[in-house]
């Protein structure tokens, strides 16, 4: 009598959770999650009514098709657990060919006395479906779905348990799981119930965190060049920072400004402008290490963070990178422009007051100079009494603060 109360519950629960997905389905219907995971809610629904209307129905479709719709829920749900996921068909080959393989048998067995024999397979076919949903959620290692991802994975290895349980008793021990282990049939109807709330709050819970990612990278992500935008940088310049003055490595910042690039917009559009800005962060992306920070000032302006590095170890790279550039032919194809760019290259010197403001006017500074000196160069600043190693020599009688030195 308490089973079947609960089993009650639960078909309730799956009435309403149908409706619920449905509404959210319908919201955004290009979503092929969100209208698998409605169809996972539509295949549990089509069960529990069968479930519900089961003595004015056919024996066939009670212990027949009825057996096969819950593990087709789960086939489904894995189906949108891919699409989530964005992943190959080959889980959801596997899960479609569990539920064609043990159809013909549900048939076969819907009739007395073999209808045990039917449910039990039933329970069989939604613990294989249970071992696909594992590997899909464990497989996949997005570090902001990881929670979800391993709390909906633990109760699928509890949950597949118990329903390898009962076939065992069907089959093995030649008993009616629900008849001979009153316990085991308890235990099924309670986290059959679970279930049913736990899964579908995981699955939202999964959307919703990856939804916050997106957005959060999209604040922090330059639409056009798809590097860090100026928020993004300033986050990165805080954390690098951090561990500066935490390890006590160098640190090294610079600025390039591509030059003249408002006759090129002038000349070319701002289309052409934009693909040369797009060209130059694929330009820097391939020549940066895995460590290294790219971002987007604004306009023109790129920043260069080099983590671990002095200011001398990174001149050569500065000098490559510039003459490099002023050779690329693939910035804007069909044309004959020659791109070029300033550099601006500060470091942290072993100084510990410092701010990420500070680096960047220090850059600005730096990056003033080369432009005033002629563009299409690097120039480097000097803190008060530093010089950059293997870069310039220490002059001694300099006094000036914050002057520049050229290279």
């Amino acid at each position: 009598m308490l089973v079947d109360a609960i089993l009650l519950i639960q078909d309730v629960q799956l009435l309403c959770f149908t409706v619920v997905f449905g509404v959210l389905a319908a919201q955004r219907w290009s979503d092929r999650t969100r209208r698998w995971l409605w169809y996972t809610f539509v295949a549990n629904a089509i069960g529990a009514a069968i479930d519900l209307l089961g003595a004015r129905l056919p024996v066939w479709l009670t212990h027949g098709v009825g057996p096969e719709m819950i593990p087709l829920s789960y086939a489904v749900f894995n189906v949108a657990l891919v699409c989530f996921d964005r992943r190959p068909r080959t889980a959801s080959i596997i899960s479609a060919l569990i539920l064609v393989a043990g159809f013909p048998f549900l048939l076969a067995w819907s009739g007395a006395p073999l209808q045990v024999r039917s449910n039990a397979l039933g329970d069989l076919l939604i613990a294989l479906e249970s071992i696909v949903t594992i590997v899909l959620l464990l497989g996949h290692h997005e570090r902001y779905t990881k929670a979800p991802r391993l709390l909906m994975a633990g109760f699928f290895v509890i949950f597949a348990g118990v329903e390898f349980a009962r076939p065992w008793v069907a089959f093995v021990m030649g008993g009616d799981p629900d008849v001979t282990t009153p316990r085991l049939a308890m235990a099924c109807s309670i986290i059959y119930v679970v279930n049913v709330s736990l899964l579908p709050l995981g699955f939202i819970w999964m959307m919703q965190a990856r939804s916050e990612w997106d957005l959060m990278q999209q604040s922090i992500i330059d639409p056009l060049t798809a590097v860090l935008n100026r928020r993004g940088l300033e986050q990165a310049l805080e954390r690098e920072l951090a561990r500066y003055r935490r390890y006590h490595q160098e640190l090294t910042l610079a600025i390039l400004d591509l030059d003249h690039f408002k006759s090129v917009n002038d000349r070319y559009g701002h289309p052409a402008g934009d693909a040369i800005l797009r060209g130059l962060a694929d330009f820097l992306r391939k020549r940066l290490r895995r460590t290294d920070v790219l971002g987007r000032l604004g306009g023109e302006e790129f920043v260069l963070l080099f983590p671990y590095t002095d200011i001398g170890r990174s001149a050569s790279l500065m000098e490559e990178l510039c003459n490099n550039l002023r050779t690329c032919p693939d910035l804007l194809p069909g044309t004959d422009v020659c791109i070029t760019a300033s550099f601006g290259v500060t470091s942290t010197r072993e100084r510990q007051e410092l701010d990420g403001g500070d680096l960047l006017r220090e850059a600005d500074v730096a990056l003033y100079e080369a432009k005033q000196n002629g563009r299409d160069r690097v120039c480097y600043f000097k803190a008060p009494g530093w010089i950059g190693r293997d870069v310039l020599t220490r002059s001694e009688d300099s006094s000036e603060p914050g002057s520049i030195i050229n290279r």
